[in-house]
């Protein structure tokens, strides 16, 4: 009824909707909100960022990236929102409601951000562990160092020790080796700890 009354427009409930009303592309202070849709498709990307927000997306070195499955619009995947560290800070500067998780997906999201945002040239962006993204952000940005979150390294590691369960018992032994192969050398104390804790 309040809905009704305010003249809410209903979340659309078809992945195909095929527009979005000018009034839902902007901010209240009527600037431009809604910078990309590629479309009805199974692939399809919405990209958000006021004009403040790719201001400093595009003056800003450092930045945090990640996705949650856990407040998205149900037709969508997924969030994925881009952080930036502004003068000691993290501000969001790009939100993205992608329908999919693949390098497809994130290699056309960065593209599509850098039509409208054409300056951005990150020194530093932290990640969790999607190999897809991290080679499109590393091929994007040749230049950029790429860092993992500790947390998302502890879960991914969490979740595949968590996984050998799943393994016969005669190859538990084996299955652990090959996830301990599978770190890099800098992750190795993190193993040590890990097998310390549990021995």
């Amino acid at each position: 009824m309040v809905r009704k009354n305010l003249n809410i427009i209903n979340a659309p409930n078809n992945p195909n909707f095929t527009t979005n009303p000018i009034s839902l592309t902007k901010t209240v202070r009527d600037d431009m909100f809604l910078r990309c849709d590629t479309g009805p498709s199974d692939d399809r990307i919405l990209l958000f960022a006021c004009t403040k927000q790719l201001d400093i997306l595009q003056s800003t070195d450092d930045f945090l990236v990640d996705s949650t499955f856990k407040v998205v619009p149900e037709i969508f995947y997924q969030v994925y929102i881009v952080h930036a560290v502004y003068p000691g800070h993290v501000v969001p500067v790009l939100y993205a409601l992608l329908r999919r998780k693949n390098a497809v997906i994130c290699h056309n999201l960065v593209h599509q951000l850098l039509r409208f945002a054409p300056n951005w040239n990150p020194v530093s962006i932290m990640l969790d562990f999607e190999q897809a993204c991290i080679d499109v952000f590393d091929t994007s940005f040749p230049n950029v160092l790429l860092s993992e979150c500790y947390f998302h390294l502890r879960q991914s590691i969490h979740h595949k020790i968590a996984a050998l369960a799943f393994l016969k018992p005669d190859d538990v032994v084996k299955g652990f080796e090959d996830l301990s192969m599978d770190l890099d050398d800098e992750y190795q104390t993190c193993n040590d700890k890990y097998m310390t804790l549990t021995s």
